[in-house]
């Protein structure tokens, strides 16, 4: 079973930061995940390892943003980034997003 947004009500459930034809085009080519995702069991997590950095949505409709930062919180993030965008802030915020990734990146270097 897969678990699907309804096309219709992609837009202002997953990017409402977007424009509405963009939610459209993403509701409509989306690609759900398996529901079991959610239930499989993880042996071994990168984040109990490896330096992590987090960037939280605070306008998110789909994780709540108090939740992204308890989960910021319990992989001990090196930096938090908090956003004012959508679930998609990649898509609504890439440029932040890509200085952010490549801070990462240059920190580890």
């Amino acid at each position: 079973m897969y678990l699907w947004v309804k096309p219709e009500l992609y837009h202002e459930s997953f990017c409402q930061d977007l424009p509405a034809t963009e939610g459209l085009v993403m509701g409509l080519t989306q690609k759900a995940p398996l529901a079991s995702t959610f239930g499989d069991t993880i042996k071994m997590v990168a984040w109990k390892t490896k330096p992590s950095w987090y960037q939280v949505s605070s306008d998110d409709r789909m994780i709540a943003p108090q939740y992204q930062q308890w989960m910021a919180g319990r992989l001990n993030a090196r930096e938090v980034l908090t956003l004012n965008a959508s679930h998609a802030s990649l898509a609504s915020m890439p440029a932040e997003i890509a200085a952010f990734i490549d801070k990462a990146a240059t920190a580890l270097a």
